[in-house]
């Protein structure tokens, strides 16, 4: 059985079906996802597999079906590196500043009332627009907290226990809520800066852990339950499968190279550093650790593709696709996929299919890290007529995906159509 209950969570007839880590709200008991006929797809609400052991037991995993039922039109958010720093105890979250002299290439003015709450000013469009869209659910490209993730060591708990840093509750939880938000689940993979930034040993693991949190402020709907996993989600006339991936492997290299931007770095981990058994032993075994992981991925992935029956496929990840564009441009006109969507630079950017300055080809592309959690690429217009901070709003149905990229200031900035593409003809 399932509880439904209202965005209020009043437990009548709503239109939200809610899971708070394995419980309802009234504190009723869920079922995890092999306790339920697998034949059937999960009504409205994505349920992770049981709480494993360790953060990577569930790489791979294929979450049961998700059916949303009706003509639509059917709305996905999506944002990226969002999760910004909170300096004092019970004030708001503030952009990590990357645009210091410290960051040549990053270095530019400082725009009071955009850069200082980024942040917020895109929460705030991301509740307005849900009041009419109603997402079913967000994709999250990850860079979920600056600088360095969750502020505790990987490893520091056994299994997958949640350590509560406060950082759930007054980055997220108390940021993104409201009519149309509230219970809305957020699917994800983890950035560069969730593993640490220039090192390997930040709390990755408690992102994943988090998925099945019984802490006091999870609201049940963040779902991140592997490092990479897969979901088809069902409609009443097309499917969609979706492919979450880890593309750290782009930012993990020789400890003594690229210290200043490597997950391996000599410089910035501790000589001990070790993340065993569920992650890197050492500083020397880290850049191995993340081309296995990779591997595996890239193995895994044509797996699913090739399989794939659905209408749509898109890949979920956080660094674009410029980042390892030889494989995806092979992959994706191998399999037809559609829709490539990450965040990592911090901006917002659309390429249509074929357009100028897409990576691979005829497949469309999303950046989306403009979440505000860190500064953004270039200066930011004070009413939003940029494409730095922001977040995309998808509308699904059979014949297309509709982006629209909107701004901190509520514009619309970029839509587009995208189509179907076909993958190539099986020899």
């Amino acid at each position: 059985r399932l509880f439904v209950v209202d965005s209020w969570g009043n437990g009548g007839p709503g239109e939200d079906m809610l899971v708070v880590s394995g419980f309802g709200i009234k504190g009723y008991p869920v079922p995890q996802q092999d306790e339920v006929d697998s034949s059937q797809c999960s009504p409205g609400r994505f349920v992770p597999p049981p709480r494993p052991d360790m953060a990577t037991d569930h790489n791979g995993v294929a979450l049961r079906d998700v059916c949303f039922e009706g003509d639509g039109p059917h709305h996905v958010f999506v944002i990226g590196d969002w999760g910004g720093i909170v300096f004092e105890p019970g004030t708001p979250p503030r952009p990590a500043d990357h645009r210091s002299r410290l960051f040549t290439h990053q270095h530019r003015p400082f725009v009071e009332g955009v850069d200082d709450t980024a942040q917020l000013r895109v929460a705030a469009q991301m509740q307005r627009r849900a009041v009419t869209s109603r997402p079913d659910y967000v994709l999250n490209m990850g860079d979920n907290f600056y600088w360095g993730g969750v502020t505790a060591m990987c490893g520091a708990t056994m299994g997958v226990e949640v350590t509560d840093t406060g950082q759930w509750g007054a980055i997220f939880e108390d940021i993104y809520r409201g009519p149309g938000l509230d219970y809305v689940q957020w699917l994800g993979v983890l950035g560069n800066h969730d593993y640490g930034g220039f090192m390997f040993t930040s709390g990755w693991d408690q992102i994943i852990a988090y998925t099945w949190a019984n802490i006091p402020s999870s609201t049940g709907r963040w779902v991140t339950p592997a490092q990479y996993w897969r979901s088809k989600v069902r409609y009443s006339d097309f499917s969609v499968d979706y492919f979450f991936l880890d593309t750290n492997v782009f930012d993990a290299f020789d400890p003594i190279d690229f210290v200043g931007h490597n997950l391996c770095s000599m410089t910035h981990n501790p000589a001990n550093a070790s993340c065993a058994p569920q992650g890197p032993g050492s500083i020397w075994a880290c850049s191995k650790w993340f081309d296995d992981l990779w591997a595996a991925q890239t193995a895994w992935l044509e797996r699913g593709l090739d399989e794939s029956k659905a209408e749509w496929q898109v890949i979920v990840t956080h660094f674009p696709a410029e980042w390892g564009k030889d494989f995806w441009t092979v992959l994706a006109r191998k399999y037809g996929v559609d829709l490539y969507v990450s965040g990592h630079t911090h901006h917002q950017v659309v390429f249509a299919p074929g357009e100028e300055g897409n990576w691979i080809g005829d497949t469309a592309l999303l950046i989306s890290g403009g979440g505000g959690g860190i500064t953004s690429q270039e200066t930011p217009d004070v009413d939003g007529e940029d494409d730095e901070y922001g977040f995309m709003d998808l509308t699904l149905s059979r014949e297309s995906i509709v982006v629209e990229a909107i701004s901190h200031g509520g514009q619309i900035r970029r839509r587009l159509t995208v189509r179907p593409r076909q993958r190539e003809p099986r020899s």
